[in-house]
């Protein structure tokens, strides 16, 4: 199976959210305005905030914290529009949890991966301790990714 891209998959969860919405008797339908913003809105995202990020001379940001901006951004700009009417909040909450889906899919393994190496037998812990300790592998695990994407960007800035 081919590797997909991180833009392709956000953009076809917009997709599934708003057919979903559309098809749903429980909620009202978005305008597909909302979501023509939002696609729009991700897709100029990461070149708008490569190129704003080398005129300051500063290092990445995680694209996925980038789209979760945008998601809000467009949240906002869509309750200020006049024109346009408010789309209910569980559009743009559905997906904020496909995006946490997978983060928390890849957090859980990872934990999983490790107690299997240190051959510890973390079914025994309290469903609490587990989720307290997936939090904490979460918040050390982006700060060690931010921390090599500096690495990584002041090299590539000798490199040109």
């Amino acid at each position: 199976m081919a590797k997909q891209n991180i833009l392709d998959v956000i953009l076809n969860t917009i997709n599934e959210v708003q057919k979903k919405n559309h098809s749903s008797v429980r909620e009202e339908t978005a305008d597909p305005n909302v979501f023509d913003l939002l696609r729009d809105k991700i897709q100029s995202a990461e070149q708008k905030h490569r190129r704003k990020r080398v005129s300051k001379g500063k290092s990445p940001d995680s694209f996925l914290d980038i789209i979760r901006k945008q998601i809000e951004g467009t949240r906002r700009a869509n309750k200020k529009d006049p024109d346009v009417q408010t789309a209910p909040g569980s559009v743009f909450d559905n997906i904020h949890k496909k995006l946490d889906q997978k983060e928390s899919r890849v957090i859980k393994s990872s934990i999983q991966r490790i107690a299997d190496e240190y051959r510890l037998d973390v079914d025994r812990l309290p469903v609490e301790i587990v989720e307290d300790i997936q939090a904490r592998y979460k918040t050390d695990l982006k700060s060690l990714d931010k921390q090599y994407a500096g690495v990584m960007y002041e090299m590539l800035k000798q490199v040109k």
